[in-house]
């Protein structure tokens, strides 16, 4: 896919960004919180959305194949976009926000991209594989979610 130097500029930096919002996610919930990976990975489900739109990317810049974008761009919906209106915006949930944000600019910068150069078939492709890939990753956190409900709240500290 021929983007501008600009576009694809852009593209590296929510990637690089996103990246370090997650190591620094992980770093808190398995240092601070100590929490373990399961509870991690279900809790703060941000983070390996993050990790895998971030292979993801890397595949793209490596390969060169456009296909590899939209992949990840399911999860980072779910728990990026919807997050903005799940969770609160004070006190430490507005490291999370900040997160969110982060995930839903680089959902937006995927879309864009890839209709603006028009690979529909890409797009429609990458985001099959995302949803044959991470629906019954959601389907399992939504699920723990409501049967460790005050785990959840605790871990998050919220109400």
């Amino acid at each position: 896919m021929n983007i501008s130097k600009k576009e694809l500029n852009a593209g590296i930096v929510l990637a690089s960004l996103l990246f370090l919002m997650a190591v620094n996610s992980t770093w808190y919930f398995l240092t601070q919180l100590k929490v373990s990976v399961l509870e991690w990975s279900i809790f703060n489900a941000c983070a390996p959305s993050s990790f895998a739109y971030s292979l993801c990317f890397l595949m793209f810049l490596i390969r060169k194949k456009e296909v590899f974008l939209p992949v990840a761009v399911v999860p980072l919906f779910f728990f990026g976009t919807c997050g903005l209106f799940v969770f609160p915006w004070d006190g430490m949930n507005l490291f999370a926000q900040a997160s969110h944000i982060v995930m839903t600019l680089n959902v937006i910068w995927v879309i864009y991209v890839t209709l603006k150069k028009a690979r529909y078939k890409s797009l429609a492709i990458g985001l099959l594989l995302s949803i044959l890939l991470f629906i019954p990753y959601i389907s399992y956190n939504q699920h723990y979610c409501r049967t460790h409900a005050e785990d959840l709240e605790r871990i998050l500290q919220i109400e």
